[in-house]
């Protein structure tokens, strides 16, 4: 909490203590290792498993539950489910019985990445989305994943994907785009150095949230050999 009110005071979020992986990592390491290491070690598959089955379990049984991915979990249980899918074990969402552990499980998954999902070369070109003038601001959030590396690219889509679907349901489960982005803009993208500022939010959280308001436009005109949607 003390480090917590520091970070405020200077105008920095706190910073995210991160787990590094056993070195070498396990064959089954899904958490704190790249993309691409999750999918050398996966045959190839394109979207890492731990993201498959929790994003699969909440469109089954979240996409109506109010607060979903605002609402925390037991820190206990989301290491003890981390350290099932770093082992190559499976995983019953259902012995849990709380909807809350997989969206954290995905959220933690995402801010344990070595580089964010949007890449560190991103973050001022997304920094830069407030100066935009309105109307151009969706061309330019499609301009900018257009540059991602096409496995970045599937995964965002991905995911994005997921969260307009969620965001659908807003009159159920409280959750609008601009909520998701709260939640999710700062589990996406930060500096490669420090944390992000309190300033940073502001753009962030408006270009996740043009993201997933706008998914279908921004990412209709690249398609990748393999990829599949939720």
């Amino acid at each position: 909490h003390d480090e917590n009110l520091r970070g405020k005071q200077k105008g920095k979020l706190p910073p995210v203590v991160k787990v590094p992986p056993p070195r070498p990592p396990l064959p089954t390491q899904q958490f704190g290792v790249s993309l691409q290491y999750i999918k050398d070690k996966n045959k190839g598959e394109l979207i890492p498993p731990v993201m498959k089955e929790t994003v699969s379990y909440l469109k089954r049984k979240g996409l109506q539950v109010e607060g979903v991915f605002r609402r925390s979990a037991s820190i206990q249980t989301i290491k003890d489910v981390q350290k099932l899918y770093n082992q190559g074990k499976s995983v019953n969402f259902d012995d849990y019985d709380d909807i809350h552990i997989p969206a954290v499980i995905l959220k933690t998954f995402l801010r344990e990445l070595p580089q964010p999902l949007l890449t560190f070369e991103c973050y001022d070109h997304i920094l830069g989305i407030t100066s935009v003038e309105s109307s151009l601001r969706v061309t330019r959030c499609k301009q900018i994943i257009q540059g991602l590396p096409e496995h970045n690219y599937v995964v965002l889509k991905y995911l994005i994907c997921f969260l307009h679907m969620v965001s659908q349901e807003s009159i159920y489960n409280r959750m609008t785009s601009s909520s998701l982005a709260c939640v999710f803009g700062v589990n996406l993208i930060w500096p490669s150095k420090g944390t992000v500022s309190l300033s940073a939010l502001v753009p962030l959280n408006l270009f996740t949230e043009l993201l997933i308001d706008f998914y279908t436009n921004i990412f209709n005109s690249r398609t990748v050999p393999g990829e599949i949607l939720p």
